[in-house]
């Protein structure tokens, strides 16, 4: 019979420290290969006009091919609808310090956790809301001044956006004034103010009849499909306002997109 060698206790550990350099190294140089692969593999840049423009969105790479194929696509010209029954909309929104980010491409405001849209018992959390000038969604060919988008994901990433059409009026929205004041107007410069609360709740109409189809992202990738909620009703604010939104977006609205059969329904309170 064979004895078991013993083993040295210091060579024992140093065969472990080698090992464990060596795992280190790979790793360190795995690391490396996904940080050059990631740098390979960013998105094209796109834009809302010249040679990366609206039309040219489904040409600049296979992520966004969907801008060009997809038959969900939006905005739509909202013109003949389905007349259903009114079911409301139940927006559990909770008042948040401001934060946005102009993107160069517009302005978005982050919303933390803790608000909601609940449709039909079906919860989507808000993530961020966004401005567009002109507004996107026609109404019979006409299109708002303005437009707000509130965007929601649920727990399996299903995306619910809820627009709300802005026109120029008289009166001024205390909320939006507020948020029109700390607005970032450069690209890439993002704000956070601490002693400033908002709550998106009082960017809505008080008459919340709306209209429901299923459509996409409004920028790149257009993702599909994502569940709409078009107010009837436009939100009024003040000429100045829209002016000072569209100072800090430029004009950030996709065309008209083909309905491609789509119903829309109209779900009225009165």
């Amino acid at each position: 019979m064979t004895c078991a060698r013993p083993q040295n206790p210091a060579a024992v550990r140093r065969r472990r420290l080698v090992h464990l350099t060596l795992c280190l190294l790979a790793a360190g140089i795995c690391s490396d290969a996904v940080a050059r692969d990631s740098a390979t593999m960013r998105l094209p840049e796109w834009s809302y006009s010249g040679v990366a423009g609206p039309d040219q969105w489904g040409d600049l790479g296979g992520a966004y091919e969907t801008c060009a194929r997809g038959e969900l696509q939006s905005p739509i010209d909202i013109v003949e609808t389905q007349r259903v029954t009114y079911t409301p909309l139940l927006f559990r929104y909770r008042s948040q310090l401001l934060e946005a980010e102009n993107t160069g491409r517009g302005v978005r405001l982050i919303s933390p956790p803790g608000s909601a849209l609940v449709v039909r018992g079906q919860a989507y959390d808000l993530v961020e809301f966004s401005f567009h000038v002109p507004g996107l969604h026609g109404f019979e060919g006409v299109a708002a001044e303005a437009e707000i988008h509130m965007t929601h994901r649920d727990g399996q990433g299903g995306y619910a956006v809820v627009a709300v059409p802005l026109r120029a009026g008289e009166r001024e929205n205390r909320i939006l004034d507020r948020i029109l004041e700390y607005l970032p107007t450069q690209p890439g410069e993002r704000v956070r103010q601490r002693q400033v609360g908002i709550n998106p709740l009082f960017l809505l109409p008080v008459d919340r009849s709306y209209y429901r189809y299923t459509g996409s992202l409004v920028t790149p990738p257009c993702t599909e499909p994502v569940l709409w909620f078009v107010f009837r009703e436009p939100l009024e604010v003040s000429a100045d306002q829209i002016q000072r939104i569209a100072r800090a977006t430029g004009t950030n609205a996709r065309p008209i997109q083909p309905l491609n059969g789509r119903p829309v329904f109209s779900l009225f309170r009165y």
